[in-house]
């Protein structure tokens, strides 16, 4: 398949695979990794002290660090696992449910399509990032009391996450296969008395499993800008635990078990007008990873769908004769001869 002969594929592929291999290294590397990092950096020549958490970008590299010293870089490496393997489980939950709900939704009478159909556009028109915190803000007050584990807490996050999104994907993949059971041999196929379950299985479902491909990663890279509205509302895969720094009143402190990125941009989000490069950080991780899904994307569409050939470009070699090569240039094979001025001669 000329898919795997892409540079456009391979590429973006390789950096997520880095990431996420990267994220299991990590904490083997680095154990000490959640505790507090220094508490002041000094100059090595002077022995002053020069600078306190949180650190810039230059005084600790690449991202520089969060408000108790921890290097950023290093704590979005960790976390990657849970981020982008909780998008992907996000993503076949969703795929899995749009692909039942099309069902349903191609083979109903046209007058309760019609009426589902009104009713299913409205899911369209409400921020999902407002429903999902709605739904989720209860579960993050009984993780913050201790009566939820950060793994179950996670995994109702991941199902509600996918719940929300089915009613519209499986409106549009319904629709999809609505217009897909309206050619001609569909028909030809049900005059030769073809059953539902026939039409599903040979002509639905391999239609449906080359545009499921490029579906899934349009649904993945919708999930990761998902997970960084709701981690803007504090609502983080894993949950975030609270800390009480106020003294006279109840100033409360995020922190967060899993390092996952939008739970690194809920953490710092306070310091965003002070110290802009604390949520730079996983903004450009879910940028980067964003890009690299899309460019996925855009290579299974041209080739699955539109048919198009992409592969690795080779140079073509010269079929000339080697003693035809060698030959000085303007000189020719054969030459025109004047017959008239021959004869005259």
């Amino acid at each position: 398949m000329s898919v795997f002969r892409s540079f456009r594929f391979w590429i973006p592929f390789v950096i997520i695979a880095a990431m996420i291999i990267g994220s299991f290294l990590v904490p083997v590397l680095y154990p000490d990794l959640s505790e507090s990092g220094p508490p002041y950096l000094k100059d090595p020549e002077t022995n002053k002290v020069i600078a306190a958490p949180p650190y810039s970008p230059s005084e600790m590299p690449p991202l520089g660090s969060d408000k108790i010293g921890r290097n950023i870089f290093l704590m979005l490496m960790d976390g990657a696992k849970y981020t982008l393997l909780g998008a992907l489980a996000i993503a076949l939950l969703r795929m899995a449910g749009g692909f039942i709900t099309g069902l349903i939704y191609a083979f109903m009478p046209r007058w309760l399509r019609s009426g589902f159909k009104g009713f299913w556009d409205t899911f369209n028109f409400i921020p999902l990032a407002i429903v999902g915190f709605i739904l989720l803000h209860p579960l993050q007050l009984a993780y913050e009391n201790d009566a939820l584990t950060s793994f179950r807490f996670t995994v109702i996050e991941v199902i509600v996450i996918a719940l929300i999104v089915i009613p519209s994907l499986g409106m549009y993949v319904g629709q999809g296969m609505n217009d897909f059971m309206k050619q001609e041999f569909i028909d030809v196929s049900r005059q030769m008395g073809a059953s539902r379950f026939h039409l599903i299985r040979k002509h639905l479902m391999p239609h449906f499993g080359r545009h499921s491909i490029v579906l899934f990663s349009e649904q993945l890279s919708q999930t990761l800008l998902l997970l960084i509205q709701l981690g803007i509302l504090h609502i983080c895969l894993g949950g975030l635990m609270t800390s009480n720094f106020g003294i006279l009143e109840f100033i409360p402190v995020y922190f967060s078990a899993t390092n996952e990125w939008a739970a690194t941009i809920a953490i710092n989000i306070q310091q965003v007008f002070i110290r802009p490069y604390i949520v730079l950080g996983p903004l450009l991780f879910f940028a980067l990873t964003i890009f690299c899904v899309n460019e996925i994307s855009a290579v299974l569409r041209s080739v699955l769908i539109e048919g198009n050939h992409i592969g690795f470009k080779r140079k073509k070699k010269s079929k000339l004769n080697p003693a035809r090569a060698n030959r000085e240039p303007g000189k020719e094979d054969f030459t025109f001869i004047n017959r008239k001025e021959e004869e005259a001669c």
